[in-house]
């Protein structure tokens, strides 16, 4: 029951207790009034001693509360709250206000003495998505800020803060500049070495092998013209241009990796990191090549090195991966996969279970001259599951076309169960990556204002600073420097 204005009761002085713990005097009313947060609620003491779960059963937790000037128990606490609270101590059902975010929630009920066993199953899953969603932006957070800095007094070495600055100059590229213009630069790599380890496949970047020169020109003009294109392949190899390309890029990504782990705080932290594992394996291939060119050169053309070279050129498509530090987008998807293993782990059983059942289903159900096994029907099961369906088999009979269109129904129920959840992910991601880099860009402008007043003998300015200052609460606020969380009130 709440009640903007409450008449002060009139007490005999043989209702007063006086407890040896408390200073002042409650006095012991059958009816007790609470003021929260300047909302007053009315209840009677039988209903607090009838539940023993919260602390407003605690003679002397209420005492410590108690106002004498308004003869009230008097808490600085969310009143939406406190109603949630009061109705659980009546019903014994707590229903959780819609209008508080989870945080706020939990400490308030840990103030009340409740505990999340106590939320009713309605309330629940708004509650556990609001911590489910604290949590997993922390953890965010963390990740996005693995790299931490270095953390040192003003009586530290020289050699120190010179790493201090080269260690922000590498990673935080919004820090200044100069370091705007080395992120610039460094992007300006990365595309060229993709766009070199693109090239190298292409005809137009191919010239004539020059190990095999020879064999080339020799013959008549009719034999060349009839060469396949095999034949061709091996006797060409990438542009020139392209290996000095690749040369330029391998050593700017090498001293970069290099002077980051030299400037890391921690080495072992940054050897592991994702990012730092895709730089190495960006680079090793190209080492790997040149060490052994430069070994044995006629090694290069052996059979045993050419099957190994694929996967040497495989692995240099991790040149593409070092765009996740310039673009967040891209770091956001990875991580948005990464946060979700759950959801992908169910999608994968769901297209597990859906593979096995429809593929044997339609080996049973068509023609076995199309599908010739079950194992052979798994590809058409996820290919039609997943909605691509390449055409490549496909039923031809009724009762095969009845599977069929069981199988895309379910697999378009499949990615309508598991799609939206990473999606939101991405984009609960995604929004709070920005709010953070806002957040830094604010406060950095704030920090540079605040210099600059200072270096012009100014005293700071309170229009963007005044939610730091308490003094501007209690300018404007006079209850702010009187009232405390459980303090006394002044009210005359």
């Amino acid at each position: 029951m709440t009640e903007p204005h409450v008449r002060n009761e009139r007490v005999h002085h043989d209702e007063i207790s006086e407890d040896s713990s408390s200073e002042v005097c409650v006095p012991k009313c059958r009816k007790m009034i609470f003021n929260v947060g300047g909302t007053k609620f009315q209840t009677l003491r039988e209903t607090l001693n009838g539940c023993e779960s919260t602390r407003l059963s605690d003679e002397l937790f209420l005492n410590t509360h108690y106002d004498t000037d308004g003869c009230e128990y008097f808490f600085d606490k969310d009143p939406e709250m406190f109603r949630s609270v009061l109705n659980y101590v009546r019903s014994g059902k707590l229903h959780l206000p819609a209008t508080l975010c989870g945080p706020m929630i939990k400490e308030e009920m840990e103030f009340w003495g409740l505990s999340e066993i106590d939320i009713e199953p309605c309330c629940w899953a708004v509650y556990n998505n609001w911590t489910s969603t604290v949590n997993a932006l922390e953890q965010l957070e963390k990740d996005r800020k693995q790299n931490v800095q270095h953390v040192f007094d003003d009586s530290a070495p020289w050699y120190t803060k010179v790493k201090v600055n080269a260690w922000i100059f590498l990673t935080s590229h919004n820090s200044s500049i100069p370091a705007q213009i080395y992120g610039w630069l460094s992007l300006l790599f990365v595309m060229v070495a993709i766009f070199s380890f693109c090239a190298a496949t292409h005809p137009i970047f191919k010239v004539p092998s020059m190990r095999r020169g020879a064999n080339v020109t020799s013959g008549n003009a009719t034999e060349n013209k009839t060469t396949d294109i095999e034949s061709l392949e091996e006797d060409t190899e990438r542009h020139p241009v392209l290996f000095y390309i690749d040369i330029v890029c391998l050593t700017f990504f090498t001293a970069e990796y290099v002077l980051r782990f030299i400037c890391a705080p921690k080495k072992f932290k940054f050897l592991l990191s994702p990012l730092s594992i895709i730089d190495l394996l960006a680079i090793l291939p190209d080492y790997i090549e040149f060490l052994i060119y430069a070994a044995d050169p006629e090694a290069v053309g052996e059979t045993t090195f050419m099957h190994f070279m694929p996967l040497l050129r495989l692995m240099r498509a991790f040149r593409i991966f070092r765009l996740i530090r310039h673009v967040p987008g891209l770091w956001i998807m990875f991580y948005t996969l990464k946060a979700s293993y759950k959801d992908l782990s169910l999608m994968l059983v769901f297209l597990l279970v859906g593979m096995l059942l429809f593929s044997s289903l339609i080996f049973f159900a068509d023609d076995n001259k199309v599908f010739t096994s079950i194992p052979h029907g798994f590809w058409w099961a996820v290919v039609t599951m997943t909605t691509v369906g390449y055409g490549d088999m496909y039923p031809t009979s009724r009762l095969g076309y009845l599977v069929g269109s069981i199988t895309a129904i379910c697999g378009v129920l499949l990615i309508g169960f598991t799609i939206p959840a990473l999606v939101n992910n991405f984009s609960l991601y995604y929004q709070h990556v920005e709010f953070a880099m806002q957040k830094e860009k604010l406060m950095k402008e704030q920090k540079k204002n605040v210099m600059k007043e200072k270096s012009n003998h100014k005293p700071p300015s309170t229009n963007h600073n005044h939610y730091r200052d308490p003094g501007i609460f209690q300018e404007h606020l006079p209850l702010y420097s009187q009232v405390g969380n459980g303090s006394k009130c002044d009210r005359k």
